[in-house]
């Protein structure tokens, strides 16, 4: 941002002014706040609104349970794998420039999403949806950082870190109300007139930043990341399909380990690389950021057993599955607010161990949820969830973004973004895996005496219960039932007390790593 009158003239001007610029607020900066809230929201909307469609886009484009798993999973891989490509581009270019093209990719994404005649057309859009996500979301944080002053900036990144939060929820019940009137397109159609709108209000609220320029683009580190990234996340994705052992998942996680390791040799002599491995030298980024993957680990892989235990078990519709997780959100949103204050009282690291603790806290409650619980356990365990995260995200973010200089802005978010997707990618594939193993073993077990393809069907999941059931006697129904529903069960028992003992030795670990004092503020007391 240049002095007020004059417009940058040169890229070396630019640079020399960036960091002056950024610490000078902008007086619209809360309108600016607003703007991208809206856009992340959108983005966190598409990660989960398309899984109460699954069973229409089944229907309708006659998809198998491995075409509905990629639909799915198509938007995170690529999101992920992404994202640092996303931060880095920001940093070359603008984030503002970014954000405008990202979104521009997003809305005709989603056009093309709701035209899809096959499931190999959806996969592929679905994909593209993924890839301008993973320019918003490390733009957007970018744009939050550089538009407001250092004492502001927690405040800032628990409202914005909230509404990432509200929109996991907000999916599955826009997503039930909308297929209760429409059809399943009707879910990527509503992403369209959202994108225009934001992108409309970026252009007249958001001023253009300067970018570094002059340094080039990384290709090969570009590619290294995405396809290391990619094919390690396609290990942890099938593993619990395809099985840890299989060929498959074996060499997936080894190629992308090798793939990743050559990534970060080849940054240490990059002249212009996509990840400044200085970051991972900055204690306060490091701790922060794994923190903040915690809760994203713990958001997901908490939403994505809640959700088939709710719809499964418990019998709720989507709609109502979909707005049984709205405490989860509100909570998030009040203990983010009330974060700052607490940090200037017992420091950052005391309300991010406090928030981990109570993360903890409310996997272990559910794990006392048996067939036959009322809502009321289950919305005790979201409320511990959702003030855990609450205190934990923005503080983490704020904190893991306190050393990081203006010029590394864009980069340090996407790595933060990229390490908090991941978490969430391993929140699904290491619960989800943990609940199927468990579930897999209870099933056949207890269906000994039944056909072996209503065994098979009955232990793929518990979704697949009631077309498994359309195969027995009216007599057998029932029992049916009633020994996957407890299988079930007893496999999110497992998973929530392997997430919580994580939750609460992360609390320790994060305590004795960080310093003492409000490190989102810069006050750190050693």
């Amino acid at each position: 941002m240049s002095e007020k009158g004059q417009k940058p003239k040169e890229t070396s001007q630019e640079r020399t002014d960036a960091p002056e610029a950024a610490d000078r607020p902008n007086p619209q900066r809360w309108w600016v706040l607003a703007v991208l809230c809206l856009v992340v929201t959108v983005v966190e909307v598409d990660a989960t609104v398309v899984n109460v469609a699954l069973p229409s886009i089944a229907a309708d484009l006659n998809a198998t349970s491995s075409d509905l798993a990629w639909i799915s999973d198509a938007y995170i891989l690529t999101f992920a794998a992404c994202m640092l490509i996303g931060g880095r581009l920001g940093d070359q270019y603008g984030h503002k420039r970014l954000l405008q093209v990202s979104l521009l990719i997003f809305g005709v994404a989603s056009l093309l999403c709701v035209l899809a005649t096959t499931t190999g057309q959806l996969l592929a859009w679905r994909a593209l949806l993924g890839l301008g996500g993973a320019g918003i979301l490390p733009a957007s944080l970018a744009l939050v950082t550089v538009s407001f002053p250092k004492e502001e900036r927690p405040k800032a990144f628990g409202i914005w870190s909230a509404m990432t939060v509200l929109g996991l929820p907000l999916g599955p019940v826009l997503g039930g109300w909308l297929l209760n009137h429409f059809w399943w397109g009707s879910v990527f159609l509503i992403n369209i007139p959202l994108v225009l709108i934001t992108m409309i209000s970026a252009q007249l609220l958001i001023k253009r930043q300067p970018a570094a320029g002059g340094r080039g683009l990384d290709v090969p580190g570009v590619l290294l990341s995405a396809l290391g990234t990619g094919t390690l996340l396609f290990a942890i994705i099938e593993g619990p399909r395809l099985g840890w052992a299989s060929p498959g998942t074996i060499v997936s996680a080894v190629v992308g380990v090798v793939l990743l390791s050559a990534f970060l040799a080849w940054q240490r002599t990059a002249a212009a690389p996509v990840l400044d491995l200085g970051l991972l030298r900055v204690r306060t980024f490091v701790v922060g950021s794994m923190a903040a993957a915690l809760s994203f680990f713990v958001f997901t892989g908490i939403m994505f057993v809640l959700t088939q235990y709710l719809q499964g078990v418990l019998e709720y519709t989507p709609l109502n599955a979909g707005l049984g997780l709205v405490p989860l959100a509100l909570l998030f949103t009040l203990a983010s607010l009330v974060a700052g204050p607490m940090a200037t009282k017992i420091g950052s690291r005391g309300v991010i161990a406090v928030g981990l603790i109570l993360i903890g806290a409310g996997m272990f409650i559910l794990a006392a949820a048996d067939t036959l619980t009322t809502y009321p356990l289950v919305g005790a365990s979201l409320s511990f969830t959702g003030l855990g995260a609450g205190l934990t995200v923005g503080q983490a973010i704020a904190t893991s973004l306190s050393q990081v200089p203006p010029a590394l802005a864009g980069v340090g978010s996407a790595a933060g973004n990229s390490a908090r997707q991941i978490g969430g990618a391993l929140g699904v594939a290491v619960l989800g895996s943990v609940l199927a193993s468990v579930y897999a073993n209870n099933v056949l077990a207890g269906l000994g005496g039944y056909p072996a393809n209503v065994a098979e069907l009955s232990s793929e999941s518990v979704n697949a219960l009631t077309q498994a059931a359309a195969m027995v006697g009216p007599a057998e129904v029932e029992r049916l039932l009633e020994i996957g529903r407890t299988a079930f069960v007893d496999g999110m028992h497992v998973s929530m007390i392997v997430g919580g003992l994580l939750a609460v030795l992360s609390a320790v670990v994060v305590f004795a790593s960080l310093p003492k004092g409000n490190l989102a503020r810069g006050e750190e007391l050693v």
